[in-house]
């Protein structure tokens, strides 16, 4: 049963030719906005529309010749077409770059902004240099242009703060190489800032 012939019998009258084109299955999408990703090593990039609507981005080379997608491409476009495309998307491309790089330069120097407002208000809410008298010292925290700066004022007033309670005594007997070097630093603050 196996090897059991089956004899079928065709009319010559039936059959149909198709040409070679028609043979050909038939492609479900179209080819959109292709450009050169190396026009030198015949690289192209470019958008599959299908028929449902979906979209797909397609890389084709064609280094031997025989890419039919890429002969399809250059028939339905032209060099030329693929030219302007590249030089636009180029263009595009360098508008993107620019366009993040100033965002993020605003997003940086706002973020340096709200350290700033964020330590100066941290300062002020310290008791003592709220309660302070020292108005010049209170202006500069105000004025800072930096967190190191808001610092280093805050800790000058706290230490003038600091040595107005004391006595010159007191303050020698418990810390007198730190009195010496804090009087110096505070000497040359005041005396470069009276200079300016």
């Amino acid at each position: 049963m196996a090897n059991e012939k089956i004899v079928l019998e065709i009319d010559p009258a039936n059959i149909e030719t198709i040409s070679e084109e028609e043979s050909k299955p038939k492609k479900n999408y179209v080819y959109k906005d292709p450009y050169w990703s190396n026009k030198g090593a015949k690289h192209i990039i470019v958008t599959l529309e299908y028929n449902n609507g979906k979209k797909a981005t397609a890389s084709i080379q064609d280094k031997d010749g025989s890419n039919p997608d890429y002969k399809a491409i250059l028939e339905e476009f032209g060099e030329e077409t693929l030219d302007k495309n590249t030089e636009e998307g180029v263009k595009r491309r360098d508008e993107q770059i620019k366009k993040r790089l100033e965002r993020k330069e605003a997003e940086a120097i706002r973020a340096r902004q709200e350290q700033l407002f964020g330590a100066k208000l941290q300062a002020f809410e310290l008791d003592k240099i709220k309660d302070s008298t020292n108005t010049e010292l209170k202006r500069l925290i105000r004025k800072a242009k930096s967190p190191l700066e808001v610092q280093a004022y805050t800790t000058i007033l706290l230490l003038d703060h600091f040595f107005n309670d004391k006595t010159v005594t007191d303050l020698q007997q418990q810390t007198p190489n730190l009195m010496q070097k804090l009087l110096e630093i505070a000497e040359v603050t005041f005396d470069e800032k009276n200079k300016s």
